[in-house]
């Protein structure tokens, strides 16, 4: 057993070396950076190229690299990292994954792959015998460096001005600014240092391991177990993990060598990966705020001008096998490709989940189908549908992590799964076998289906089925659901419906659309291993899908024949390998381009597009007679409806935030919350609104406890709110931000009413939009993106969708803040006609007093977490207590709130 522990802490020692830079960087910037194994791919190559082919001695090598190769390229990382601050999510993993594809290829394309090349051992390798154990000095030295550089930076964290500074950029970068150091520097550091730990990494693993383009890359991203297990925060525990997961590993290949658990060690990392995800505390794993998607782009072609491109692109792709000779099974792949970008695009695109792991979906669909079809003689077409039906449980239990936690470790979670499955499962029963003869795919043997010519008529007609299934999705409940999730859950979660529903959903119709393909594509080479779902082809996936322009089916076509078609026509072997290369370069381009950047198609083509067909500006040509119809008619009155919270206490750790505060908000009036900074108000709504859980008290909804109930539930249940800092969905029109906080709650938690509402649904949601359009006189901008509107439109939009849904009770959080004087009149008049004509009841903070003191019909007034006074409006003004407590006790408050003074004021959240 000691030969194993022993090979299993040197091993370990180095993913826990590798996996505590890449906590170090992941901290200070903000970014995690998935080529962190392709910098150890770098740091041994360069060793090889110096040490190995051009005969330069090993401290002279180890220490070029150390110096030169390191901080350069730590530097470049640093930059790259400072242009990615503001970028959402997927782009930040697209430029990384960019970065890892241009070095995995292009070391492909210097060094080949048919010749193993490796590194001697270049470290002392006499023996020493431990309880009768042979240990080389080599591997105690690679044990010793990466405890004492870990040691040391720990120290250096510390100790050292820079290593504090390094931690306060974590924490605050603006104050760390102000107290003279410059966070940009301190970043800066953080990178060197944590590109230098990979490097080393490298350096240590060099002549352990066959120099491949993805062996180092496999073995350094083992790391990414160790940071999960050091919830990517603790760089001690990290390697601590690193260690464990080493040892864990090393011991399995002694005791499940030749047993159905032969390939868990290899996979071992991404399991305890997977584990930690699923399972540790959210509180263990500290999600930092990430900027919020990118808009969409704000001009989209006309319908008609796309309809027509559609037919004739169909019409083209018709006669390709009349013209493309020994092409065109190239051709087939790329249509089965086009269904495959379509459902990565669901993913990334549409809902905003980054997944990486496409390509194990359509092996999941390739292995299933064979299964079904060879081994059990199942009929073609059920096999088929069979095969997409076994990864939809997959795609659901992929979605958990999303549910959990979201963003990047929704991401790690699903790079994760890819590798694994293909460690543990290919070479299994269950996939594609351990001989690698490889599993038989067959094609449908009637109407002549089973030729090459016959089998891309097929595939083209079920890649246009699912481009027409994807674009009437993204015009139905549950794209507006998905792209309102991509831009804001909070919002879609306050509106009523349950996000965790749409995320599953949309895994699961990713997941079959993918599995689908696979079959289809293996069923064009009649055979397929393992070696044809390489888990890395997902990244290039990813890449593709971000970097290629164009709406639905636009990017899958261009993406599809980029990748599938292109290749074949250019005469070099190594074609797709500089393909590669140009995806990855093209990633980190878009990363990089201008946050300002326009639209990709020029002025002058919007302009000629939109005379052509006829496109008006801003207008309603589906909705106008529904308009007319729904302004003219009444507005329905609500049920009556009482909120009251009773005893209200809410701690964060130590601080105490709201202390026993009791509060009441009823139908047909406004009830205004106030208190000075600090005071407990949004904390207090996030309690009402289900966002937080109370450590003591109730919140009663018509005199029914809804304490434990979610945000979601309580929507439904007729309470609905706005948010201080606006919860928008940027990307979409000011029609579909209103017409969601009437949709929503109809989705709810019940995942057919998702995909198919109610025949009456879309009446009424019509006719509830357009009421609260003209009653905040958003009329004329109906068609516009939210995204481009001024700051108090956009407060008029989040009311609107408010006043669109079935809500009896409405929380409005500052929400005439970035008005003028004469749009918070107007608000004011809007708040008070909507309590009038619909009986709705308000509970409003506010930092306008002339605006509470107009509207308000009874207020309640908070001081450090505490009830201290509640009356009319007029007592409040004139109260000591209040005064003295909200304004100073000098001010005449009566005569502020007439000047209309804005009291501004922060809130804990």
């Amino acid at each position: 057993m000691l030969p194993f522990i022993i090979a299993g802490l040197v091993s370990g020692a180095v993913y826990g070396l590798a996996g505590v830079g890449l906590v170090l960087t992941y901290k200070t910037s903000g970014v995690f950076n998935f080529a962190h194994g392709a910098l150890a791919t770098i740091a041994a190559y360069a060793f090889y190229f110096l040490h190995v082919q051009h005969k330069v001695p090993w401290p002279v090598a180890v220490a070029i690299i150390l110096a030169v190769v390191g901080p350069v390229v730590g530097g470049m990382f640093a930059a790259l990292a400072k242009a990615l601050a503001n970028a959402s999510l997927a782009v930040k993993v697209a430029a990384t994954v960019g970065v890892l594809l241009v070095v995995q290829y292009a070391f492909t394309i210097i060094y080949g792959t048919t010749q193993v090349r490796t590194v001697p051992p270049y470290l002392p390798t006499n023996s020493m015998t431990l309880f009768g154990t042979q240990i080389t000095a080599e591997k105690i030295i690679v044990f010793a460096v990466a405890l004492i550089l870990t040691a040391l930076l720990y120290l250096f964290f510390r100790w050292s001005r820079m290593g504090m500074a390094m931690r306060a950029v974590v924490d605050d970068a603006p104050l760390l600014d102000l107290a003279g150091t410059n966070p940009s520097r301190a970043r800066r550091w953080s990178w060197i240092i944590g590109v230098e730990f990979a490097t080393i990494s490298g350096l240590l693993l060099a002549s352990f391991v066959p120099l491949t383009g993805t062996t180092l890359t496999f073995l350094v991203i083992q790391a990414f177990g160790a940071a999960a297990l050091g919830s990517f925060t603790s760089l001690p525990v990290t390697f601590i993990g690193g260690i464990g997961i080493g040892v864990v590993g090393a011991l399995a290949t002694k005791y499940f060598t030749g047993s159905v658990f032969e390939q868990v060690p290899a996979s071992l990392p991404f399991i305890v990966l997977f584990l930690v995800l699923l399972l540790f505390p959210k509180r263990w794993l500290q999600v930092r705020s990430a900027a919020r998607p990118a808009s969409r782009p704000t001009w989209v072609a006309p319908a008609p001008f796309q309809l027509l491109c559609g037919v004739v692109v169909v019409v083209l792709l018709a006669f390709v096998p009349s013209w493309v000779g020994f092409h065109l099974n190239d051709w087939t792949l790329a249509l089965t490709s086009v269904m495959v970008f379509l459902s990565l695009g669901l993913l990334v695109r549409t809902s905003g989940q980054v997944s990486l792991c496409q390509v194990t979906f359509t092996a999941i669909g390739a292995a299933a189908f064979s299964h079904f079809a060879v081994d059990m003689g199942i009929p073609w077409v059920v096999a088929l549908l069979l095969a997409g039906l076994v990864a939809v449980p997959i795609g659901a239990l992929l979605a958990i992590p999303a549910i959990r936690l979201g963003g990047l470790y929704l991401a790690l979670a699903t790079l994760g799964f890819g590798i694994a499955v293909s460690q543990m499962f290919y070479t299994s029963g269950s996939m594609f076998g351990a001989l690698g003869f490889g599993l038989k795919m067959p094609r449908p043997s009637w109407l002549g289906l089973d030729s090459d010519e016959g089998f891309y008529y097929l595939c083209l007609v079920l890649a246009v089925l699912t481009a027409l299934f994807v674009i009437a999705l993204s015009h139905s409940r549950l794209g507006r659901l998905l792209r309102g999730m991509a831009d804001s859950p909070l919002a879609l979660t306050t509106n009523g419906a349950t996000v965790n529903v749409t995320r599953v959903l949309v895994f699961c119709i990713s997941a079959f659309i993918a599995a689908i393909a696979g079959s289809l594509a293996g069923m064009v080479q009649f055979t397929v291993t393992g070696d044809n779902y390489q888990p890395l082809t997902s990244l290039a996936y990813i890449a593709l899908i971000i970097i290629v322009p164009g709406g639905v089916p636009w990017y899958a076509m261009l993406a599809a024949f980029g990748l599938s078609v292109l290749p074949s026509y250019i005469p070099s072997p190594d074609a797709g390998n500089y393909l590669q290369i140009f995806f990855g370069i093209g990633a980190i381009a878009y990363a990089l381009r201008s946050a300002s950047a326009t639209d990709a198609v020029p002025a002058w083509l919007r302009e000629l597009l939109d005379g052509i067909f006829h496109r008006p500006p801003f207008t309603w040509r589906p909705r106008t007679a529904t308009m007319q119809v729904a302004a003219d008619s009444d507005a329905p009155r609500v049920q009556p409806a009482n909120l009251a919270v009773d005893g209200l206490c809410v701690q964060f750790g130590g601080l105490v935030a709201v202390n026993d505060v009791t509060i009441e908000a009823e139908s047909g009036r406004i009830t205004g919350l106030i208190g000075p900074n600090g005071a407990g108000k949004t904390t207090t709504f996030n309690s009402c609104s289900g966002l937080n859980q109370p450590t003591r008290g109730h919140v009663l909804f018509d005199s029914k406890d809804v304490t434990r109930r979610g945000a979601a539930a309580r929507a439904r249940r007729g309470l609905g709110r706005t948010f201080q800092q606006m919860e928008l969905f940027d990307s979409l029109s000011v029609w579909e931000n209103v017409a969601v906080g009437a949709e929503a709650a109809r989705a709810g938690a019940n995942p057919v009413r998702h995909v198919l509402p109610r025949m009456t649904d879309r009446r009424r949601v019509d006719d509830a939009t357009v009421r609260a359009l003209e009653l905040c006189g958003l009329a004329e901008v109906a068609d516009a993106s939210v995204g481009g509107l001024s700051t108090g439109q956009r407060r008029l939009v989040e009311l609107a969708r408010c006043l669109a849904g079935d809500y009896r009770v409405l929380l409005l959080d500052e929400p005439s803040s970035g008005l003028d004087r004469a749009e918070t009149l107007r608000f004011g008049e809007i708040l008070t006609d909507v309590v009038r004509q619909r009986g709705v009841g308000i509970l409003l903070v506010e930092h306008d007093m002339a605006l509470v003191n107009d509207v308000c019909d009874y207020i309640y007034v908070l001081d450090f977490g505490r009830l201290i006074y509640s009356g009319t409006p007029s007592q409040v003004m004139s109260s000591e207590i209040v005064q003295a407590a909200y304004l100073g006790g000098e001010v005449v408050i009566d005569d502020r709130a007439q000047e209309g003074a804005e009291l501004q004021e922060e809130t804990p959240r």
